[in-house]
């Protein structure tokens, strides 16, 4: 399934869930506004993730280190 078919398809199952747990439905425009604040969420939220995976795996490098390369590098 492609990129804009499955956007489609989540953004559908979504709208019919909503509509669902809703007494009132909303318009297209609202449910559109709905979708990608959940979508940033959800992206937000597994950043974060990835931030803590990688910090628990050991795949970080401290600030002072990172200045000290930057450094270099600009001079």
């Amino acid at each position: 399934m492609r990129v804009i078919e499955r956007d489609l398809h989540d953004f559908e199952q979504f709208v019919m869930d909503c509509v669902e747990e809703q007494s009132e439905t909303l318009d297209l425009e609202d449910y559109v506004c709905l979708w990608r604040a959940r979508r940033e969420r959800e992206d937000t939220t597994a950043a974060i993730q990835e931030g803590f995976d990688d910090l628990a795996a050991g795949r970080v490098r401290s600030a002072a280190d990172v200045m000290a390369e930057l450094r270099q590098r600009l001079v």
